[in-house]
């Protein structure tokens, strides 16, 4: 991962940028890889400097998974977060709602309730899918992301309830401490 590192260093700034826009989509699509990098004004001749470490045709594909998880970890906070953003905004609200709010998660620097809310909506339709741990990954994020003590500690109630039946222990017995640390309710009290 290093060695990837110090390569991704030596190139220029638009090939790094690019990489750090396709490490941060974890589907490998390269449309929107591609107009996420347009709304970052990242031109497509980077894809030709970035020194054999990612392709970009029909998938977008790194030379070895380290590529990816070097190029995310080291660049800086900001930088990831305003490619999020960028993923999020080139990202069609009704093709993939989900996937759209993941990224909008990702790239808020505090707590937005209206992106919680829709991470919120996107644990419902995994759970109606059958995505018990994706469900509960949706509400562990909107937890991060509320502000409002009574709503964090319902969300972490929730999301507690759905690591457990995914059988995520010591996920779920954080989030109950968690939401233990706020005043509970009656219900929510029992709930936990």
């Amino acid at each position: 991962e290093e060695s990837f590192q110090r390569r991704v260093e030596a190139l220029p700034d638009a090939a790094r940028r690019l990489l750090l826009v396709a490490a941060a989509e974890p589907v490998g699509d390269s449309l929107l890889v591609w107009r996420a990098a347009e709304r970052l004004r990242i031109e497509r001749s980077a894809a030709d400097v970035t020194d054999g470490l990612l392709t970009i045709e029909e998938a977008v594909t790194f030379r070895h998974p380290l590529v990816r998880s070097a190029v995310y970890r080291s660049a800086p906070v900001d930088q990831r977060r305003s490619v999020h953003l960028a993923l999020a905004q080139a990202t069609d609200r009704n093709v993939d709602p989900d996937r759209r709010a993941w990224h909008l998660a990702a790239a808020a620097p505090a707590p937005d309730e209206e992106v919680a809310r829709e991470l919120e909506r996107c644990a419902g339709r995994a759970q109606a899918r059958g995505g018990v741990s994706a469900a509960a990954a949706f509400l562990q994020r909107a937890v991060r992301l509320t502000a409002d003590e009574g709503q964090r500690a319902q969300r972490a109630l929730a999301a507690a309830e759905l690591s457990f039946q995914a059988g995520e222990l010591d996920t779920a017995q954080r989030l109950l401490a968690m939401a233990d640390s706020y005043p509970l309710g009656g219900f929510q009290a029992a709930r936990a």
